[in-house]
């Protein structure tokens, strides 16, 4: 409770104002409104190039791999219009991913790559 509040006195006291993008901006996360144009890309039709691209954005921002695979996890977890399956395949790779950035592999092909099977679940649940 204690973070949540010194979150929202730093966003007011460095912008003036409490907004959702303030508070993401002094928190240091992913927006999950980007995260989820990525899982969106992925979803519908594989599209690889939309969903590596925002990736790419997402690390060339500066967010770290942890912080972007843990709102890649919400956004997964939270999404309402996801078939259950592919949902549950999703948050299991998403898995895989944070044990191998945990272990130390925290780099941008990492990330590149779960996208890229993101992007091959929903191919081959079309087939």
């Amino acid at each position: 409770m204690r973070h949540a509040l010194n979150g929202l006195q730093a966003s007011h006291s460095g912008f003036g104002h409490v907004g959702r993008d303030q508070v993401f901006k002094v928190c240091d996360r992913p927006h999950p409104g980007i995260v989820r144009t990525i899982i969106d890309a992925c979803i519908n039709g594989g599209d690889t190039s939309t969903a590596v691209s925002g990736m790419q954005g997402l690390w060339d921002a500066g967010y770290a791999g942890t912080d972007i695979i843990g709102t890649l996890f919400r956004v997964v977890r939270n999404h309402g219009e996801m078939p259950e399956a592919l949902k549950l395949e999703y948050l299991r790779e998403i898995g895989f991913g944070h044990m191998r950035l945990a272990d130390g592999a925290d780099s941008l092909l990492q990330l590149l790559g779960l996208v890229s099977r993101l992007c091959q679940k929903v191919e081959v649940e079309d087939q």
